[in-house]
């Protein structure tokens, strides 16, 4: 097993040797992390999940780092969700105790390295097909092993996962295969990213619970048990209030928070604990800047799932700037034309999503206000099988 250092706690001394003294020393582009943003965004979710008497299983996709996955249980995370068996063995590697894999599991090969990832941790495996089903039943027999599964709801982001009626059915072929135990039913509330205001907001949160809701007693009154009835979305979490018959959030994007939190109204600026640090590279016109960092740092996201709530790519930090087009090595910031950036200058933007960002780098550069007190490895950057 990989030993994962804890995290620091309290003020930082300073930045250790060969450490570039503040943000602006570092060199350019580079993701970098306000260290207290962060651990108040971890905090706040955490302190939401106790009070409404539910487990957080946060998602690990955000951000990749054992680091902030220590953070995350440390202050009471039950266990963590992925998206990538890249991401599962990173983290049962490194000790990790329960994995949720919510995404299919369907080819010969993926399914053979979930059952040895098994073996050294609780994993539990997404399901929403027969096929699905009936394929991890074979590999379980032939295996000897037994695989954990969750039922996958669709709740109105119309992806994977089957309506609520159609669950008791996948639980009836679960419940009949010997090497098969079913945990649970999960959904994603991901069609709140689509929300252009509040109501939708809170309708999309509505509907994230209650799917998930009927699908569990649904499942219960052909008698079977559900044991796992989990809600994940980080603009839906704030609205879930505790409600009766949820047992798990399972929320990714509010450590960092981003652009399109920002857009939803679910975060402000300055709970964006991520930031691009970029340098001015030409001012070839007074309402134009360019940078050193493009869609290689940023991606190309102005919503997730296809939405377009935003019309630029990122924000800059303390500044006027937006950022308005990309190529690869190269963002155009629009700026007024008196602006005082000159090339050589360093920067700051909130990518759009922080989640794509983090899969582009490979480190957190991590500040107390602009000092640079640490660098963290993003240990499955790119990891996407």
């Amino acid at each position: 097993m990989t030993t994962v250092h804890p995290v620091a706690t309290g003020t930082p001394a300073g930045p250790a040797v060969g450490m570039p003294a503040t943000w602006r020393d570092i060199d350019t582009p580079a993701l970098v992390l306000d260290r207290s943003v962060l651990d108040r965004n971890i905090a706040a979710m955490q302190a939401r999940a106790d009070r409404a008497g539910v487990g957080l299983r946060p998602h690990v996709k955000t951000h990749k780092c054992l680091r902030i996955v220590e953070a995350q249980l440390k202050v009471g995370a039950i266990g963590v969700t992925v998206a990538k068996l890249d991401e599962a063995a990173m983290l049962i590697d490194s000790g990790a105790a329960s994995v949720l894999v919510a995404n299919q599991i369907v080819t010969t090969k993926k399914i053979a390295r979930a059952i040895s990832l098994s073996q050294h941790a609780e994993l539990i495996l997404g399901v929403d097909s027969h096929d699905g089903i009936n394929m991890l039943a074979e590999a379980a027999r032939n295996t000897g092993v037994a695989i954990k599964v969750s039922i996958e709801i669709d709740c109105g982001l119309c992806r994977c996962g089957v309506v609520p009626d159609d669950a008791p059915a996948l639980a009836g072929l679960v419940a009949n295969s010997p090497d098969l135990r079913l945990a649970g039913v999960f959904t994603h509330g991901g069609h709140a990213y689509g929300a252009r205001d509040e109501t939708a907001l809170d309708d999309a949160a509505v509907e994230e619970c209650e799917a998930a809701i009927a699908a569990a007693e649904a499942i219960r009154a052909r008698g079977h048990a559900v044991e796992t009835v989990s809600i994940g979305s980080t603009p839906t979490a704030s609205r879930f209030a505790g409600r009766a018959g949820i047992t798990e959030l399972r929320p990714g994007n509010y450590v960092f928070n981003d652009g399109i939190q920002m857009s939803l109204g679910v975060a402000d600026i300055d709970a964006c604990a991520l930031t691009v640090a970029a340098t001015v590279i030409s001012r070839s016109a007074p309402e134009r800047a360019v940078i050193d960092a493009g869609s290689k740092t940023f991606g190309l996201d102005q919503g997730a799932h296809g939405t377009h709530l935003l019309d630029h790519f990122g924000q800059m930090l303390g500044g006027d700037g937006r950022l308005v087009r990309l190529s690869e090595e190269h963002g155009v910031l629009e700026v007024p034309p008196d602006s005082g950036l000159r090339p050589g200058d360093g920067l700051r933007i909130v990518p759009n999503h922080a989640c794509v960002a983090s899969n582009l780098a490979a480190d957190f550069w991590i500040l107390d206000g602009e000092r640079v007190v640490d660098r963290w490895p993003i240990d499955a950057a790119g990891g996407s099988r």
